[in-house]
C-alpha cells in the first residue's frame, strides 16, 4: 500500500472536492504521514514497527552505544539470553534513589535515602537488572557485570522511528489490512479542512474505534 492509494480513497470520500493529484494530493499526503505515525505509535499495528538488536555486556561497563539497522524511538523490552532474565526499565538516574522516597523520608524526620551499596542494591547479584535508554543510541544498565562470569548477551526489542512519507509512491509500513484506519484518520482531517464538521466528527469517531480495535470495517 502506497500513499497514493490513501490519497485516492480520500478524494473519493470527499466527493472529489479534494483531487488525487497536484496541490490537493500534497496536502492529503501530509495528513497521511501524521495518521501513519499515530497508528504505528498507538494501535495494534505498532508490531509492524518493531525491530531487534543485541549487545554483549562487558566487565564493569554500564553504558553501551547501540548501532541498530534503524533509528530507535523507544526500547520496548530487554531480555538477558544468558541468564534468562528480563530487565526492568527505569526513567530515573539509576545511581540515585527515588526522589519521592527521599522526600518522604525527610518529611518524616529521617535522613534522605542514600544509594545502596552495590552488593545490596540488586536482587540477582551480578546480572543486569535495570535499564534506561538515552536517545538516540545510549543504553545504560545496572549493575555492570563484576567479573567475566557475569558477562551476558542482551536481546533488545525496540520501536523504530517512523520514516516521513514525502512522496505519493512511498510505501506505508502499515499493511493493506490497516487501510481502513488510515483512511478514516485522514478523512477526519480532510472533512474538517473543507468545512464539513459533522462528517469530520463521524470520521473521527470511526478512527478512534478502529484504533482501539473495537470496530472493524472496510473503507475503499
Amino acid at each position: 500500500m502506497i500513499v497514493q492509494d490513501i490519497v485516492n480513497a480520500v478524494s473519493i470520500d470527499t466527493r472529489q472536492v479534494l483531487t488525487p493529484s497536484g496541490n490537493d494530493a500534497n496536502v492529503i499526503m501530509s495528513w497521511v504521514d501524521r495518521v501513519h505515525k499515530d497508528v504505528l505509535h498507538s494501535t495494534l499495528y505498532v508490531n509492524q514497527n518493531l525491530n531487534t538488536t543485541s549487545v554483549t555486556t562487558q566487565v564493569g561497563v554500564n553504558s553501551y552505544t547501540l548501532a541498530p539497522p534503524t533509528a530507535i524511538r523507544r526500547i520496548v523490552s530487554i531480555y538477558d539470553t544468558t541468564f534468562n532474565l528480563s530487565l526492568t526499565p527505569s526513567d530515573v538516574d539509576l545511581d540515585q534513589p527515588s526522589p519521592t522516597q527521599s522526600n518522604a523520608n525527610e518529611q518524616q524526620g529521617r535522613p534522605a535515602m542514600q544509594s545502596p551499596l552495590p552488593h545490596q542494591a540488586y536482587k540477582f547479584g551480578g546480572t543486569p537488572e535495570y535499564f534506561r535508554f538515552l536517545a538516540p543510541n545510549v543504553l545504560l544498565i545496572r549493575p555492570a557485570p563484576p567479573s567475566d562470569a557475569w558477562v551476558s548477551t542482551l536481546n533488545i526489542t525496540y520501536e523504530e522511528l517512523v520514516t516521513n512519507l514525502v512522496n505519493l509512491t512511498d510505501v506505508l509500513i502499515i499493511p493493506d489490512d490497516g487501510k481502513d484506519v488510515v483512511v478514516a484518520g485522514v478523512n477526519w482531517m480532510a472533512m474538517a479542512y473543507i468545512g464539513r464538521q459533522q462528517e469530520a466528527m463521524s470520521w473521527f469517531q470511526l478512527y478512534q474505534q478502529l484504533k482501539s480495535g473495537s470496530r472493524t470495517g472496510v473503507i475503499r
